[in-house]
């Protein structure tokens, strides 16, 4: 990406010279002629092809011959072709400016962000997750390559790199040693190979999803450090055979991811420190009265296995991990909570 950027510079920097040689030629010609065929001193001459290229339609300096008015013709012409000349190259010089500017101002965004997403990889898999996350209200980044869906990321005003999320120094970036986690969405197993080994190694810690387009990729993914893998292609077999086989537990899944049709979800929550003692437990929080919410399963910090139907009376303590069930508003709700005790 450094590279594409560093040609449009030369490129740019040929055009203004192509364009700075142009002008002094027909300027130094201009000159020259109108004392050649007029007689006329260098700076009558000079100030006459001045006012000639630039069309400002002041009178002529002397009266001129007929050979004097042909030139004076010909330097209309050329002035005029090196005007729509200029104004290609100046105007590709403000988009470059322009385009400059907001790559800055972008970088500038993504530098202040912590705690996000990076998202590699904008196509139509790419699309479905930002819609999940934006749901979700979690801030994020697009690191996309193609000048094209970049173009797209701008219009709609998301934030974005354009830039190959398989180098290093786009990863760095976009944020990834701050990163609240990535997500590995190019359309290339190695590339996301490379996406997950680059961002383990800048950030230890974070939750790392990868898609993987072959089955035989995951255990490759799962050696370089992701945390999920996920095959688009197989979860679609299944779901199609389960919809078929097994309507309503595929209407229970839809509902637990938040389907189209309602705001009902299972969210897996974290217990933070300072809560009161008598809410350490299910009995104690009162899910279900207070918020509507079902407790599915709790992930203890001790063992990190999942308990499902856990039992109303089952300790927790801070660190622990409660799997709820419920509407959109009481999730809200409990986490509104949770992030009081811990203030």
């Amino acid at each position: 990406m450094e590279a594409r950027r560093n040609r449009k510079d030369l490129r740019h920097k040929k055009d203004l010279t192509r364009l700075f040689i142009l002008v002094s030629i027909l300027i130094g010609g201009g000159t020259l002629g109108f004392m050649a065929f007029e007689g006329w001193r260098l700076l009558d001459a000079f100030y006459m092809t001045v006012i000639t290229v630039t069309t400002v339609g002041f009178a002529e300096v002397r009266p001129m011959t007929e050979v004097g008015r042909m030139f004076t013709i010909a330097v209309v012409a050329a002035g005029i072709g090196t005007g729509y000349v200029a104004a290609g190259v100046l105007g590709r010089a403000l988009l470059l400016n322009l385009s400059r500017r907001e790559s800055k101002r972008m970088e500038k965004i993504i530098r202040d962000m912590e705690g996000h997403v990076v998202l590699c990889g904008y196509g139509r898999l790419g699309d479905i997750v930002l819609q999940e996350l934006e749901t979700a209200n979690r801030s994020f980044v697009v690191v996309e390559k193609d000048p094209a869906t970049a173009d797209e990321l701008h219009a709609m005003g998301i934030p974005f790199l354009q830039a190959d999320a398989t180098e290093e120094d786009s990863l760095q970036r976009a944020g990834v040693e701050k990163a609240g986690g990535v997500i590995a969405a190019i359309g290339s197993d190695a590339g996301n190979v490379f996406i997950t080994l680059t961002a383990r190694g800048l950030n230890a810690t974070c939750p790392i999803v990868a898609r993987a387009d072959h089955p035989e990729t995951e255990r490759k993914l799962r050696m370089v450090g992701a945390t999920r893998v996920v095959t688009p292609y197989s979860l679609g077999g299944k779901r199609l055979a389960q919809a078929f086989l097994r309507p309503s537990a595929v209407d229970l899944a839809d509902l637990a991811i938040g389907g189209d049709e309602g705001d009902f979800l299972i969210e897996e929550v974290e217990l933070p420190e300072g809560m009161a003692a008598e809410t350490l437990s299910l009995k104690g929080l009162d899910l279900g009265a207070r918020f509507g919410l079902i407790a599915v399963a709790v992930r203890h910090a001790s063992d990190q296995a999942l308990h499902f139907r856990p039992r109303a009376e089952t300790p927790l303590r801070p660190g622990d991990h409660l799997l709820v069930m419920g509407k959109k508003k009481g999730l809200d709700g409990f986490q509104e909570i949770l992030e009081d005790a811990s203030s």
